[in-house]
């Protein structure tokens, strides 16, 4: 018997954004491949887990934590934050003001969660667009240049549809279990590198929603798709 048998793997992966981006849509759709036309808006924080295979054929089980966009339930739903190994962050194509709010949201990633949590920016709802190219209202170059800045990763989704859901969650796992088998051999350097960026994230972004009341653009009717 191995007397240092590996421990399983299991991760803790935020889903974080505004009220109506999709967040509820694309967790049904990833681990029941199913949405419904219409969700409720998530109160406070709801979890699901969820078994993986990687890439590498060893397995994980994934803990799903969907979080409420409202700004009444902001300080329940970042206290979940710590110990999270990734985030997804989303926002709506078709929704300018849900962009505008990203920066907000991974302030609140940069001051709560680990400093090794990997983020994904999530483009959600391009189904919308692409029926309609005229709704959309973030490009994807926009989008793909502030992901650039800050070292997010990008995916545009559609939860409705399922388009690249499946391929952006794999993405984000793979890039965890990369960081998770390499992080006893990371030097001082790079770990301190990633600490100045969460700071550096922290200080450009952490202000720019000061005095701005964030549930303003909350429409919670809306589609979840």
């Amino acid at each position: 018997m191995d007397p240092n048998p590996q421990l399983p793997k299991k991760w803790k992966v935020m889903l974080i954004g505004d009220v109506a981006v999709g967040k509820t849509s694309f967790r049904t759709r990833y681990i029941r491949d199913v949405v419904k036309t219409s969700e409720a808006p998530t109160i406070g924080v709801e979890y699901e887990t969820t078994p993986i295979v990687l890439k590498d054929s060893t397995t994980a089980k994934v803990v799903l934590w969907d979080t409420a966009g409202s700004e009444k339930y902001l300080s329940l739903t970042t206290a979940h934050y710590k110990q999270s190994h990734g985030a997804l962050l989303f926002f709506d194509l078709t929704d300018r003001e849900t962009f505008d709010h990203v920066s907000f949201w991974l302030s609140q990633i940069a001051d709560k969660a680990e400093e090794d949590t990997i983020v994904m920016l999530i483009g959600n709802k391009s189904d919308l667009v692409k029926d309609n190219p005229s709704a959309r209202k973030v490009s994807e170059h926009e989008a793909r240049e502030f992901a650039q800045k800050y070292g997010l990763m990008y995916h545009e989704t559609s939860a409705k549809t399922g388009k690249n859901v499946k391929e952006a969650f794999s993405d984000l796992l793979e890039a965890i279990n990369r960081s998770q088998m390499g992080d006893s051999s990371r030097d001082a350097k790079e770990k301190e590198k990633e600490r100045n960026l969460k700071i550096r994230i922290y200080r450009e972004l952490g202000k720019l929603d000061e005095g701005h009341d964030h549930n303003e653009a909350v429409q919670p009717n809306r589609c979840c798709c």
